[in-house]
């Protein structure tokens, strides 16, 4: 296992369907963005099939050279989910009923024979650990644990799961001592056009600042993402205000990434300057002030609209009530040939 200053990561994920293309991983970026937030590196992604000498081979390396591992995939009741088996493999151990799974297996699915698929979930390799989440909300214990093996760690390959119980345990993975500070700067020319000055940024800050340049062709916005990244403050912020001495103005877009996480501030903030974004917000503390969210509803089809009056409402709940456990209720009414794409959004945004 690494023994340096920093925590390292290692990801494995399993499964064929995700080296035959059958499914899209989701999971490593996931974990590689969480685990970066706290201080941990990620070193080293892998795919690899539902092959048990590979899994052991694979978690076996792993588990020496970084200090945690985290596995997706593998871990349900089919015959191709062989990932406790691949790991008991790896550490010489032999994949056993735990009694506590089996307790929680019978509750959730009754009285099942030892053999039968329900059951293989409580199948984990001999020196396995149980650690039990909490959710940040609402501050209940998660009803399934995650299982451990020294310091390789089992996640559900389905990806709602996977994120579900990450966030329920993810103060297990830190560098307590490590902070990554980043700026991110977007950029409407094209990256060959802003080479040079990244080049000159990189020049003269390579020694303490990380620079990455990211094109987005796809983008309405921006087309090209630079960031800055390091374990201080100070040159990070040198190197971006170098950055932008460097580019023209008009090529410099505000880009919000994550319009939810900082919704209160950069709403209310909008608000001070438009009047017609303030009235909305006044109506809607009006309402959050006279109703209970139970007692709320908002039409909700996707549109442009409608998602601008969802992140209003949201911004405000951020403000006013930031400790709620009330969800909003969104009615939907579906026609009969929707957008595919419009229906994953809406589940989407009723996922956040």
């Amino acid at each position: 296992m690494d023994n340096q200053k920093h925590a390292t990561a290692g990801i494995i994920v399993i499964g064929d369907e995700i080296l035959n293309g059958q499914t899209l991983d989701t999971n490593s970026n996931f974990l590689s963005k969480r685990l970066f937030s706290r201080g941990v590196r990620v070193h080293k992604v892998s795919v690899i099939p539902d092959n048990l000498d590979v899994i052991a081979k694979e978690v076996r390396e792993f588990s020496s050279k970084f200090t945690y591992v985290l596995t997706s995939g593998g871990i349900g009741p089919t015959h191709d989910d062989i990932t406790a088996e691949g790991i008991a493999k790896a550490f010489n151990e032999k994949v056993c009923p735990h009694p506590k799974l089996m307790e929680l297996v019978t509750k959730f699915f009754g009285e099942v024979a030892i053999d039968s698929p329900q059951m293989k979930l409580a199948h984990v390799p001999s020196s396995a650990e149980l650690t039990f989440g909490v959710d940040p909300v609402t501050g209940k214990r998660a009803p399934y644990p995650v299982v451990s093996v020294r310091n390789v760690y089992m996640f559900p390959g389905i990806p709602h799961l996977l994120e579900s119980n990450f966030s329920k345990l993810e103060h297990l993975f830190e560098s307590p001592d490590v902070h990554f500070y980043t700026r991110e700067v977007y950029i409407t020319d094209d990256e060959m056009s802003v080479a040079t000055r990244l080049a000159e940024v990189n020049k003269k800050f390579k020694d303490k600042v990380v620079i990455g340049s990211y094109p987005k062709l796809d983008n309405s916005y921006y087309q090209v993402k630079a960031t800055l990244q390091s374990e201080e403050e100070e040159p990070v912020e040198e190197a971006y205000r170098h950055l932008l001495s460097l580019l023209p103005p008009e090529v410099i877009v505000k880009y919000e990434p994550c319009p939810a996480e900082h919704a209160a501030s950069r709403v209310y903030e909008l608000a001070e300057q438009c009047p017609l974004v303030k009235h909305a917000i006044t109506v809607i503390e009006d309402c959050l002030n006279r109703y209970k969210l139970s007692e709320m509803c908002i039409s909700f089809n996707g549109g442009k609209d409608c998602t601008m009056l969802l992140h209003l409402i949201y911004a405000a709940l951020q403000k006013l009530y930031p400790d709620r456990t009330e969800s909003l209720q969104l009615l939907y009414i579906r026609c009969d040939l929707p957008f595919p794409e419009v229906e994953l959004f809406i589940h989407e945004s009723a996922d956040r």
